[in-house]
């Protein structure tokens, strides 16, 4: 088949991956660069949905995170770059007796739903955590991980190029047709084309939805200058601290459905402040890098998946929103099905008939 994936991000390049590897002709084209979006992000949390009350949703996600290093395992040995993916685990303080008790419950669910690979267990606090940020200790999950979005989203880019794919920067795609698209640098044509270019994906299938598909969402974060090596990522008073491979350390981040400033501000130095106070390995650790981005939320949050109604030839994969790079190649493996009409199942809440429903 010849595709076409407009947007180079995260979920655009997999889609990209997902159809090269069965041996289509793509094309992607990016209104600026590769991960320029908030692709190019520097948290990285891929963490699981806590392991009771079962859904397809949650099965969706485990299946995603479970099959996730094998993923990026090949996609780096391709490249010859590093995504810095690792499975390090998650640490989450425990507040109250009810949630002790909530803790123990979910471990043994986890037993059953994690298929006995991973865990989801009750531990004394780690010395990296302040006294007072775990007073009843930790749940340690072993099924969560990291990932350096910029660094995987360019070996992601690259190995996608290996398979032949071709990526167009600095090609805005303005419009929309049957089996088309239009922008500035002319039109082109596909058997398929997949629409993954994040909030300006929204505003792309917009005229053709019933209802506001969905908006952005600002976050924001910084890059420490701290070694925690393969210490767990610790997620506390709602700010994820993420250990990266190469001697830095990631906190974030904000979710601002209204902004008035384009860069980082103070929101970003309250994140800061209460990463130190967590881990105290961060007290004095400078400041590399402040990163803010837009992240793409479908209207009722869960991703948007599938072909667009009044228009022949057009998928969407959007919504990539706080869980991309965790579900990116299942998300890519499902699109590239669904344009071939192979049989695949999806959530009821990914379809795009589930968000147009009032």
């Amino acid at each position: 088949m010849q595709v076409i994936v407009i947007g180079a991000g995260i979920w655009g390049l997999a889609c990209a991956y997902a159809c090269a590897r069965r041996g289509d002709k793509v094309t992607v084209y990016d209104a600026a660069t590769v991960g320029a979006g908030a692709s190019g992000g520097i948290v990285g949390a891929l963490a699981p949905h806590v392991p009771d009350q079962w859904n397809p949703k949650k099965q969706f996600q485990f299946e995603a995170l479970d099959t996730a290093h094998r993923f990026w395992r090949d996609v780096d040995a391709a490249s010859g770059l590093q995504s810095g993916y690792g499975r390090i685990g998650r640490l989450q303080p425990i507040l109250s007796q009810k949630a002790l008790a909530l803790a123990a419950a979910r471990s043994q669910s986890a037993l059953d739903v994690w298929q006995g690979k991973y865990h989801w267990q009750v531990e004394d606090r780690p010395e990296t955590m302040a006294s007072d940020t775990a007073p009843l200790g930790v749940v340690r999950d072993t099924l969560s991980a990291r990932i350096n979005p910029a660094k995987a989203t360019a070996s992601l880019a690259l190995a996608c190029q290996v398979l032949g794919v071709t990526i167009l920067e600095n090609h805005p795609v303005t419009a929309l047709s049957d089996h088309g698209v239009s922008g500035p640098w002319g039109i082109a044509k596909a058997d398929a084309v997949i629409v993954s270019a994040g909030v300006s994906g929204f505003d792309l299938i917009a005229p053709h939805t019933a209802l506001n598909p969905g908006s952005g969402v600002k976050g924001q974060a910084a890059l420490l200058d701290a070694d925690m090596g393969d210490h767990p990522q610790i997620y506390a008073d709602g700010v994820y601290i993420i250990p990266h491979s190469n001697g830095t350390v990631a906190v974030g981040s904000t979710s601002e459905n209204t902004w008035t400033v384009d860069g980082t501000d103070h929101l970003l130095d309250t994140v800061v402040a209460k990463a130190r106070a967590i881990c105290p390995i961060l007290a004095n650790a400078p400041i590399l890098h402040r990163w803010s981005g837009i992240r793409p939320k479908a209207r009722r949050r869960d991703p948007m998946l599938g072909p667009v109604p009044n228009l022949r030839g057009i998928y969407t994969a959007l919504g990539a929103f706080k869980i991309g790079f965790g579900l990116s190649h299942k998300i890519g493996e499902v699109v590239a099905a669904q344009i071939h009409n192979d049989p695949v199942e999806i959530p009821d809440s990914f379809t795009l008939d589930w968000h147009m429903a009032k």
